[in-house]
């Protein structure tokens, strides 16, 4: 893709954090002017008791897998198990590698993979096809087909978002493993924006929206208000784009893999007549 493509287009980001300070360097690249809004934030779990004591069972090597769905939830395991071990005397950049030890890791896609790398976790999954969680269950071995490491009962670590569907879990036991699910993060709603930059979005102030899940899609909505018809919106994956149209906004643009990079990838051809469509909805993960 040529870079400038998006010369003198003005981009909504409702997602802060490390994921929306990278799309917007991603978007700068491309010459696009971006505003990076928090919609949503993330936040620790209520139940922290249950979340440390199945990292603590990770540590124990009570699991022979655990699945990771998405960047935040790297980055929830990263800073929780730096504060158990040892008190908090080792980094979050070592931490994780300590906890998870000679567990198997499955990665939902290649952006999750490369947060886990980053941390000296290498999975040892990844879909071959689809990035979702029908594409990681297709890989997904079997429970009674796969030996057990150091005698371990096929168990499986799931953690994830408060919001996040059973789909994943549901599959995972449909393939015999012992599934312990445990929240790791709570999307919440971030501050009402000025109502200026409401304005903005309504009047048809930005040339795009990038919406990155359907808890943003509610929250754009809810808190900002409904871009125009000539604002072009980008979202993710299906799901994501079935919660833009559940909410009356035509969708001009879903990449083919859901991550942060495919989307400003996409919204970049699309400037230049050359973006994939929406798609039909189904039960990819995204993040």
């Amino acid at each position: 893709m040529t870079l400038r493509a998006l010369t003198g287009w003005r981009v909504l980001v409702p997602r802060g954090g490390e994921w929306g300070e990278r799309v917007a360097v991603m978007l700068a690249e491309h010459g696009a002017e971006s505003v990076v809004v928090p919609l949503i934030e993330f936040a620790p779990p209520e139940d922290l008791t249950t979340y440390d004591s199945v990292l603590n069972g990770l540590a124990r090597g009570d699991y022979d897998w655990l699945v990771v769905t998405s960047a935040t939830t790297v980055q929830s395991l990263s800073a929780r198990v730096a504060t158990l071990v040892n008190r908090g005397r080792e980094t979050p950049a070592t931490a994780l590698a300590t906890f998870v030890g000679d567990t198997r890791v499955a990665a939902v896609g290649p952006g999750t993979g490369r947060s886990l790398e980053r941390l000296h976790v290498v999975p040892a999954l990844l879909p071959s096809g689809e990035r979702s969680a029908r594409g990681l269950l297709a890989d997904f071995p079997r429970a009674d087909a796969t030996p057990t490491l150091r005698g371990r009962s096929g168990r499986v670590l799931l953690p994830q978002s408060n919001l996040a569907e059973p789909t994943l879990a549901d599959g995972l036991r449909e393939l015999g493993w012992e599934v312990d699910v445990v929240v790791a993060y709570r999307t919440l709603s971030g501050p009402v924006p000025g109502e200026s930059l409401r304005t903005e979005v309504r009047t048809g102030g930005f040339d795009a929206v990038l919406l990155s899940s359907a808890s943003t899609v509610t929250n754009l909505v809810e808190l900002v208000g409904m871009p125009p018809p000539t604002t072009v919106v980008c979202c993710i994956g299906p799901r994501t784009e079935q919660a833009a149209r559940d909410h009356g906004l035509a969708v001009h643009v879903v990449p083919l893999q859901a991550s942060g990079e495919e989307l400003v990838e996409a919204l970049a051809r699309y400037a230049t007549g050359a973006a994939p469509g929406p798609t039909d909805p189904t039960s990819r993960l995204e993040s």
